[in-house]
């Protein structure tokens, strides 16, 4: 079995995602574990499709699946973790805003938990390049109606740095609805319900130019995808 499964959702990333595979590659061939690097591509109306194919054919450890219609990065997930055979199921972004030694690094501290979350807004963090104002109001604003809404005491859910044992997705993984940015807080509310421990840990962290994150257009479907997970039996 492999050690390390990286999962990385792709959506119109023709201009980060060469970069972020490159990285992740040299830096976890270099640990010595085995791993896979899934890139869950959806919806892509750019050139990130040929990218991603031509790294695969070149390295042997990135692989990757297409669909069609944008899914999300909820749906993306999900679909990742059908796929993937790590004994630590690991996600990020692919604008490489978590760097792939960040997540090794956190991944060392799992110990006898079940999971291990990345933080920016906890003591420790090294936030290297701020988002800008406007994103972390939002940020602050999303997570307190977690707080309120799911009832969970983590400070950051939506860093997209998060580290699980196998045993933890299988569980959870069909159980889990979002299709949205809402997933990170939706996968850590069904873990939690399960009676698994999660840590939270600070991590180091840059914001990335291009995002196409659309703050005003996806908060509503957030904020919505919250109350209908908590109301559901």
């Amino acid at each position: 079995m492999t050690d390390y499964s990286i999962i990385i959702p792709a959506h119109n990333e023709e201009k980060r995602i060469k970069n972020t595979l490159i990285n992740y590659v040299n830096f976890f061939r270099n640990t010595g574990k085995d791993f896979e690097i899934l890139v869950v591509l959806n919806g892509c109306k750019d050139n990130t499709i040929s990218i991603v194919k031509e790294l695969e054919n070149k390295h042997k450890e990135i692989k990757h699946v297409n669909f069609d219609g944008a899914i999300g990065k909820g749906g993306a997930l999900l679909e990742g973790f059908k796929l993937v055979n790590g004994d630590l199921v690991t996600y990020t972004d692919a604008d490489g805003a978590t760097l792939p030694e960040t997540l090794f690094e956190l991944s060392k501290k799992i110990s006898d938990y079940d999971g291990i979350i990345g933080s920016r807004w906890i003591k420790g963090a090294n936030i290297l390049k701020k988002q800008p104002l406007s994103r972390r109001i939002a940020s602050r604003g999303f997570n307190l109606l977690v707080r309120i809404i799911l009832g969970l005491n983590y400070k950051d859910t939506q860093c997209a740095a998060k580290v699980f044992k196998k045993n933890v997705i299988d569980k959870i993984k069909n159980k889990v609805e979002s299709t949205n940015f809402a997933i990170d807080a939706v996968l850590l509310y069904h873990i939690k319900k399960e009676g698994f421990k999660i840590k939270e840990e600070p991590i180091t962290w840059e914001d990335k130019e291009f995002s196409t994150l659309r703050i005003r257009k996806v908060i509503p479907n957030m904020f919505m995808t919250l109350v209908k997970t908590r109301l559901k039996k």
